[in-house]
């Protein structure tokens, strides 16, 4: 099993409030910052995406109820009180992170420091390499988000963390760092069948190429055995619902150790470090964003969770 760079998201304060977790209020914004609105249909699909991936949630209320019990607080969840409700506390740390993403993104866009596509497939690959045992279990389109933030993050940070600790950890991941890998696959029916294909070298079998998106697509067993392939190796036999699957990789695009791939592992180190990343810490500082009272309120640079149960908002 993979080591975790990341840090779980949450807030401080560990205040048990609760807001629905579906619908809209007649408010239709989350939070303002600068010229852009973070409507809340944005942060309620955000807040289903983390609070849908049953891992995250399971090792996020296990950590916090850990930290909890050494110390004494009530221990945060994701959940509220109530049915179908989340945790003030924890919706703020997640409309916090939304709002850091908004102002590296319009930072990013006002100085014209677009991600690479070297710095976009880092980030990827970190994100992964971030989120283990449930990256594969976010909807596509928010693993894309995830990719992207870090992405965006990257570009305007240069690494910080020591050389030799982000080179460790290229060399650990170095599977993960790809752009394409491409496999001859077949399928058979019977175990019996798959070895003979084993055994064979696969003839017949048909040549498939994935970037990094379709990569994920495929079954956790099939990436699983690819990642532990050298080229021109032939996999185990791997089960499927109908059968079984060989596999043998032709070839594997590398990510070199790029700066590209320094500055995502960098960002990534911070993040799970818990250490504020300056040029985004700046960004906030200056950043002039207003909460909806019915999540909190921005105080030193994050959003601080009501001090109030508020009451369930209207649905629809």
């Amino acid at each position: 099993m993979k080591p975790s760079l990341r840090i779980l998201a949450g807030a401080a304060a560990l205040l048990v409030l609760s807001i629905t977790a579906t619908g809209c209020s007649a408010s239709p914004y989350a939070a303002t910052v600068n010229s852009q609105v973070i409507k809340e249909p944005s942060l309620y699909s955000t807040l289903q995406a983390w609070a849908g991936n049953r891992t995250y949630v399971s090792d996020f209320d296990s950590a916090q109820a850990s930290a909890a019990g050494q110390s004494g607080a009530q221990p945060l969840t994701v959940a509220g009180e109530g049915p179908g409700t989340y945790n003030t506390s924890w919706v703020a740390g997640i409309l916090t992170q939304m709002i850091a993403a908004a102002v590296v993104h319009q930072n990013v866009v006002a100085t014209g420091q677009i991600p690479s596509p070297a710095i976009v497939a880092a980030a990827r690959s970190v994100s992964e390499i971030d989120h283990p045992g449930l990256w594969e279990q976010f909807p596509a389109a928010f693993r894309q988000t995830l990719a992207n933030q870090l992405a965006e993050e990257a570009a305007i940070t240069p690494p910080s963390v020591a050389p030799a600790t982000l080179l460790g950890l290229y060399r650990q991941y170095a599977p993960y760092f790809f752009t394409q890998v491409c496999v001859i696959q077949a399928a058979a029916f019977t175990l019996q069948q798959a070895q003979g294909l084993v055994a064979s070298g696969i003839p017949g079998g048909a040549q498939q190429c994935y970037d990094q998106a379709q990569f994920e697509q495929q079954s956790s067993g099939f990436q699983s055995a690819v990642m532990a392939l050298a080229v021109g190796k032939v996999a185990p036999a791997i089960r499927t619902s109908y059968g079984y699957q060989v596999v043998t990789l032709v070839s594997r695009d590398v990510q070199a150790y790029t700066v590209a791939v320094q500055r995502a592992l960098s960002v990534a180190v911070l993040n799970a470090q818990g250490t504020a990343d300056s040029v985004v810490t700046r960004l906030l500082a200056k950043a002039r964003v207003r909460i909806n009272p019915a999540y909190g309120s921005w105080q030193q640079s994050q959003v601080v969770p009501p001090s109030q149960p508020q009451s369930s908002s209207p649905t629809t």
